[in-house]
């Protein structure tokens, strides 16, 4: 029988070599990455909700969204780095890149103790050396956490198999009740795991019926493992009820998740954006809730809204399953295919600025490959090589029920590279005992064939249309420019947007950016000239140039396009004084959003200006009034000296 225990000295070098690629690419990341310091899209939403927690704002206002653990220990990490963002980061990315060493040697024991010393050493340095998980680090993103606590979980799944030949004890549900602790953070880290919560506490139960064991133990280990579970979800079960009136167990978003991933805009299951919600996740749960709450034709709360999209997804299954199931098998290839699904950050764009992830490190086509193909080995050989002492049996079919009960939970929601970054280290075992394994009999070489052949086939082949690495390539091009326009950085968006020009001459979104650069030029060369001068021809063009792409903004994109198009076409004309077209544009994007603080000031600002230059008259004073009505609002928001100043003067007009 093989030894199935990995030494102290094997995991050191392991956790040494999995530590020294990600510190490298971490040092590479910080160095030379435009965004390192400009977190984007999930990233920022975490960070400013770190610096919120670590600011001593320990509660919020709102049930959650988004799931809480991970800004939670990212904000402790905030709080103990000092106030320097850029220290708090650093701090935050060297924990990850320790959780993310550790996940490999946790691999490399479970890989030990399913096929021996040897498939732990394989297992362990595909982990190690696994492409997207030597730069996951460096993301500000849950996955970092998630992925050393769900092998962690699948470890002791492993390790309570040993309570079998010992009499029933204390110490049996005391693990047990340390795994549900376990799975219940889990669930606080990814919704995924809120779904297996069940399967796992019955896993014990289930255990035992296989082993023709008796039942109490069992029973008592899965009473233990769900008072675990309870014990980590409790604080936020209570806390959303605080805050929000609802009982929610973790967030309001499960319903807006599963339809994001099921439904016919999204024939890939991919994270996408959708017409109605803008990609940032600070609007997201208010843009999802306006567009139920239109649906419904009436207002919907945070539960109800998620509880509106779960049943929207559910009925269009119904109506075309024949088209909801493809959308699952393009979602289960994607999911166990090579190509790196981009979600926030693109591992091909990346690693312009990355120069490890350069080297000819293995991906998920070399992993997932023999990964898949150990696993379909082992289910069809598992009793012969069990008895032979080659494999653990009993246990890997354990760590397999566990990846693809995690596998089924993508599937059925959203699938990308950050999401099944999970299954790697629960797959890596399987693809170090294959070779292993194989090499014992012929049998099972002649068998290892055909499973590498299909296995191999099933992770290679493409599963999205010919474009998508350039639109990808393009899409992170995009994210760049957003923020370097954010910044003020307008040389270095221009010379992106100039590209995203030449091959996406009328994207809606492409022309946006245009349009902003065009109108930031000429509001240059306004500010500069003197007061009341008639506008130079060169502004004049750039502004014309603005309105005229945000008109094919206007006609051709989505309603969040529409949106941020009315809001920049209003800026331009509140910017040249032109009040009745700017409130025109303000409250075509009050459609799409009424509750923008922004655009609500915006809009008290023009018509105030509007009635108070106008004459007197109904229409003069219903505009003040409106004004008012919107400023008094708002002053107790904003406490905004300037906008309490013109109350007073309308109120004087009155």
């Amino acid at each position: 029988m093989n030894e199935r225990r990995l030494s102290w000295s094997a995991l050191l070098v392991l956790f040494a070599l999995a530590f020294g690629l990600r510190a490298v690419a971490l040092v590479q990341y910080e160095e030379h990455h435009p965004q390192a310091q400009r977190p984007a899209i999930d990233e920022a939403s975490y960070d400013a909700w770190a610096r919120e927690i670590a600011g001593g704002e320990l509660v919020g206002r709102e049930i959650f969204f988004q799931e809480p653990l991970y800004p939670y220990v990212l904000g402790g990490v905030y709080a103990l780095a000092g106030d320097e963002p850029a220290a708090q980061r650093r701090a935050a990315r060297w924990l990850q890149v320790a959780a993310g060493a550790l996940a490999a040697a946790l691999a490399g024991v479970i890989g030990a103790r399913l096929f021996g010393r040897s498939a732990g050493w394989l297992a362990g340095a595909l982990v190690a050396l696994h492409r997207p998980a030597v730069w996951f680090p460096a993301l500000l993103l849950k996955e970092n956490l998630f992925v050393t606590l769900l092998v962690a979980l699948a470890l002791g799944l492993v390790a309570t198999r040993a309570f079998r030949s010992r009499p029933w004890s204390w110490r049996e549900p005391a693990a047990w009740l340390a795994l549900g602790v376990l799975a219940g953070l889990g669930a606080l880290l990814r919704g995924n795991l809120l779904v297996m919560l069940p399967v796992l506490a019955l896993w014990p139960v289930g255990r035992a019926l296989l082993r023709r064991e008796g039942s109490r133990a069992a029973l008592a280990s899965a009473l233990a493992f769900s008072v675990g579970a309870a014990l980590a979800l409790a604080p936020v079960l209570l806390r959303n009820h605080a805050v929000g009136g609802r009982f929610v167990l973790t967030t309001s978003g499960a319903g807006t998740n599963f339809y994001g991933g099921n439904n016919l805009q999204n024939p890939f299951g991919v994270a996408t954006e959708f017409d109605w919600v803008r990609g940032i996740p600070e609007h997201e749960a208010g843009d999802w809730r306006r567009e139920a709450s239109r649906r419904a034709g009436r207002e919907l709360d945070a539960k109800e809204t998620s509880d509106f999209w779960m049943a929207a997804a559910l009925a269009s299954m119904r109506e075309h399953p024949a088209e909801h199931a493809r959308i699952l098998v393009r979602k289960l290839r994607l999911s166990l295919g090579r190509y790196e699904v981009p979600d926030n950050h693109f591992l091909e764009w990346d690693a312009r600025y990355v120069a490890v992830l350069g080297a000819p490190l293995p991906g998920f086509a070399l992993l997932g490959t023999l990964g898949l193909a150990g696993l379909l080995v082992v289910l069809v050989t598992r009793r012969r090589a069990d008895a032979e002492g080659l494999v653990d049996g009993g246990a890997a079919l354990e760590v397999a029920l566990l990846a693809c009960a995690y596998l089924g939970t993508v599937v059925l929601t959203v699938t990308s590279e950050r999401i099944r970054m999970p299954l790697v280290p629960l797959l890596a075992p399987f693809a170090g005992g294959l070779i292993p394994l194989a090499a014992t009999s012929l049998r099972r070489f002649l068998f290892t064939l055909p499973a590498l052949g299909f296995c191999a086939w099933f992770t290679l082949a493409p599963v999205f249309p010919e474009g998508a690495l350039e639109r990808d390539l393009d899409e992170r091009d995009y994210n760049l420019a957003v923020a370097l326009l954010e910044e003020n950085d307008e040389n270095g968006a221009r010379a992106i947007v100039a590209g995203l020009e030449a091959r996406h001459a009328t994207g809606p979104r492409v022309q946006l950016l245009a349009a902003e650069l065009d109108y930031r030029r000429a509001r240059r060369a306004l500010d500069a000239g003197p007061k009341g001068a008639r506008m130079p021809a060169a502004a004049g063009v750039d502004i014309e140039s603005a309105l005229r792409k945000l008109e094919g903004v206007a006609r051709r994109g989505s309603a969040q396009e529409r949106f941020r198009a009315d809001l920049l076409a209003g800026a331009i004309r509140q910017y040249l004084g032109q009040w009745a077209e700017a409130e025109a544009s303000y409250r075509s994007a009050l459609a799409f959003d009424g509750e923008d603080r922004d655009l609500r000031r915006r809009l008290a600002v023009v018509l105030a200006e509007q009635a108070m230059a106008g004459p007197a008259g109904e229409s003069r004073v219903a505009r003040l009034r409106e004004a008012l009505t919107l400023l008094d609002g708002l002053q107790a928001e904003l406490a905004d000296p300037e906008l309490a100043e013109l109350a007073a003067r309308m109120r004087s007009q009155l």
